[in-house]
Formats: C-alpha cells, structure tokens, sequence
C-alpha cells in the first residue's frame, strides 16, 4: 500500500484555503498545526483566501445610547466589503456577546434580544430572559456551525430574600440558558460566591467550551461550563495574585487558551500567562512584553485582546486603538468616533448566509400554527365565560363568538326579568 508524505509546505497551502471550521478543527491535532495558523502572515493569507474577515467591535455608549466601530487589520478585505455595522438592525443595540463565527448577541434598551450575523446583514429576535432581574453578564457560545447550535448565558441579580439567612452570607447569582435548538430560556440553580466577589462586566472569554470572567476584589477566574451547565472558581498565577491591587490585570484569550496579561507597577512591561493545561489549570508564564514606547505616546495603554500570536490589541484613554506586533515592535495607532469604555468584542466570520434560527422554525411552519390558532379560538365557544381563564376570555372579545355570546346573554337576562 502507498503512503504519502505531505510536506509541512503541502499543509500550510491547504490550511490557508480550508474553511475557519476546518482550521479550528486542525488546531486540535498538533502543536505544530495550532502555533502556524495564529502567526499573522497565515492569518492575513487565509483571510484573503478564504473571504474571510477578522477584527473587533470596540463599544461605547453616550448620552445612554449605545455606539459601536469595528476595526481591523485585515486591508485585503476592505477594499472589496464596506465597513461593518449594526446599522440594519430595527433599533440602536448593545453587544452583549460575540463568537468566533461571527454571530452577535445584541440587546436594545426595550429590552429585546436579537442574535444578527453583520457580515451578511441577517437578524432574528430571540425570546426575553427574565428582564426584571438585572443584567450581570452575558456570554455567547456556538456548539456547531453548520447546523448553526448556540447557546447563551446570562447571569442576573436575585431577589432580595429577607427571611433566608443564607442569602446574605454569599453573593447569588440566577442562571439562565438559552438554546437555539428548544428556543427558550432555561433557569438553572443560582450560582454562590464569597459575599465580597461578583463578576466583572467585561465580555466574556471563550475558551474550551467555557465562558470566563474574572471576579471583582479578589481577581479569581469564574468559568461556566456549557454542554455541563456547572460552574467552577479557580486562582490566577500566582506572581499575578500577589499584590494585585497594584496591578493592570485583563483575562483574554491567546491562541485558543485562557491567559491573563498583567502590567506592573514599573509599567514599562507586560506579563502574558497562558493556561497551558485547562483541567490541571497550570499556569505558564509566556512572555514579558516591553510596552514602554507605547506608554511614552501614550500612558494609559492597556490591553484589550490579542489579534493573533504575534498582535495585541491595545486600548488608550480616549478613542483611538493600537495594534502592537510584539515581536517586532512595530505598531499601528487607529481613531475610531467615540470612545471605548463598553468593551471590545472579538469577530471572525465569513460572508456565507447562516440559519440563525438553528432549525427550529423549519418545525412550526406558519401555516400550521395559523390553523392551531384558529381551532383553539373554536373550541372556547364551547365554554362559559365563567369557565374561562383571563387570556382565553380575552382572545374571545377580538373574535365574532364573543359578541354572539354577549347577545345571548343579554337576551336571557332580559327574559328572567319578564
């Protein structure tokens, strides 16, 4: 039997040509694999090749309206796709989530939830979680592409509950899941932390099917496990948890791991830890990145993200945005409108239409649930209007039987009188 020998050559031209789902899939078999397809001049190759596009929607709110930029080192692609907005959804929104398939989780001030692909200009509302319960933070995830499968996670401020004495020794969290295959919100237990720790507001992480956050005060790592619908609390490095207070601590994500950058109280260079194994959360200490020409242009440089191995995204006071290879320390300064002070959301997706309903309204075609609707409004004129619940006596005042109803009954009060 032939074998073939494929060159490392042979696999790096079939790599810049598959699609984002088979790369992410060849990161799993080989170190090799996942370090050559985060490095920038593969990046940038497969990008043009493929017809894809990468960046980030930076957002930020004045006045209490919402506004969003994305930005992008990708030249390629500008010169044949307009820039990227949210301008053909029906109302002004916030991002609440963003994935690596390029499908947004938005929220209007209504509220209404909207999940909306912007490279293809698709949107679809979602059903409301409990709204009356404050927003904590909110995460996106996609099982599978193609059928798309998604979930979210939206933590949510309880009750006050004065009679439990338990609830005031920790600090509860409600824990709702939505699902695109059931297409509906599912409440789980409330999630239980130290009384002095809460999530940060920050977008969330993705990483191993996971959703991360990192807690106020004592800066430890939340990270809801979503195919488990558990959670689980673990530490940061330990040099990075030593003396936090005087420290500039982001959790990001650095190709396909969870890491955390850390700028010291010198501020002349950053730290980047990696989570080298995830079940045995052992950290590794990656590299130590000299940012003192930044801080010189501009002092409150910090980071947002890192666009691949080599480029950080980092953010300044006002609105501009840099991006910084690292390794040859070259940089590019970007000025966006207003200023980035509602996060910044990582976006990769191609230009292919996607069924963001997931399937589920292939079930109930309309057509069917307009004839249900018409068969339940016959079958309540076989009841009393003291038999009926408050909905169904209301769906029967917009509907001919009703008044019929209401003349029967005015003509047999009229003939007890006689």
């Amino acid at each position: 039997m032939e074998s073939h020998d494929f060159s490392s050559d042979i696999i790096y031209e079939i790599l810049t040509r598959s699609s984002m789902e088979t790369v992410g899939r060849c990161r799993l078999l080989s170190k090799e694999c996942n370090s050559i397809t985060y490095d920038s001049i593969f990046t940038n190759l497969h990008s043009h090749r493929t017809n894809t596009i990468s960046g980030y929607f930076m957002q930020s709110m004045m006045s209490n309206r919402f506004y969003s930029s994305f930005v992008s080192i990708d030249s390629t692609t500008w010169r044949s796709y307009p820039k990227l907005s949210l301008n053909f959804l029906p109302d002004r929104v916030e991002i609440q989530g963003s994935t690596n398939q390029g499908i947004l989780l938005c929220r209007t001030h209504h509220p209404r939830y909207y999940v909306c692909k912007p490279t293809t200009k698709q949107w679809r509302r979602i059903p409301n979680p409990k709204t009356r319960y404050h927003t904590i933070a909110t995460g996106m995830i996609v099982i599978r592409s193609n059928p798309l499968h998604y979930k979210i996670a939206r933590f949510s401020q309880p009750k006050t509950r004065c009679h439990d004495k338990e609830f005031f020794q920790y600090y509860w969290v409600r824990c709702e899941l939505f699902d695109s295959k059931t297409w509906t919100w599912k409440q789980l237990d409330e999630v239980k932390l130290q009384n002095h720790e809460s999530l940060s507001r920050k977008p969330a992480v993705s990483v191993s099917g996971s959703l991360h956050w990192l807690t106020w005060v004592e800066n430890n790592i939340f990270a809801f496990h979503v195919s488990k619908e558990s959670y689980s609390m673990f530490s940061l490095p330990l040099s990075v948890s030593q003396d936090n207070k005087g420290k500039d601590i982001e959790l990001v994500e650095y190709m396909g791991k969870l890491a955390v950058t850390c700028i010291g109280k010198d501020e002349s260079s950053m730290e980047l830890w990696v989570m080298e194994n995830y079940g045995k959360t052992e950290w590794n200490k990656r590299y130590k990145i000299n940012i003192e020409a930044l801080r010189r242009k501009e002092p409150d440089t910090r980071p947002a993200a890192f666009y691949n191995a080599d480029i950080v995204l980092m953010k300044e006071y006002d609105h501009r945005v840099t991006f910084f290879n690292f390794k040859n320390g070259s940089f590019d300064r970007l000025s966006l409108e207003n200023n980035v002070n509602r996060g910044c959301f990582r976006f990769q997706s191609d230009f292919e239409p996607s069924d963001l309903t997931g399937g589920f309204a292939l079930k109930h075609p309309q057509g069917k649930r307009g004839r249900s609707k018409s068969k339940r409004r016959k079958s309540l004129t076989k009841y009393s209007i003291g038999q009926l619940g408050f909905r169904q006596f209301f769906a029967l005042t917009t509907s001919k039987s009703f008044l019929i109803l209401l003349l029967a009954f005015i003509f047999f009060c009229y003939v007890l009188d006689f």
